[in-house]
């Protein structure tokens, strides 16, 4: 499974990188910023965002990391 998390100068994903490293899942982290071809391609509007084998797009926020986690352990 290819997972990126987008993020940006200002995100506070430390809860969202801690959970996908206790999951034991790799993941390249891109700041959207640096990367805006991403932004284009995924049509990014929220940050952090995962983007899991190119195609699957899951907008990130506090109340949503443990069903994150159901969601990446049923790929």
């Amino acid at each position: 499974m290819k997972i990126i998390l987008l993020t940006n100068k200002d995100c506070h994903c430390v809860d969202l990188e801690q959970a996908l490293d206790m999951l034991g899942f790799d993941y390249q982290r891109c700041d959207v910023e640096d990367k805006p071809i991403l932004v284009e391609r995924f049509n990014i509007r929220h940050c952090p965002t995962l983007v899991v084998n190119d195609i699957r797009v899951i907008p990130i926020d506090d109340n949503n990391i443990t069903h994150l986690r159901e969601l990446l352990v049923a790929e």
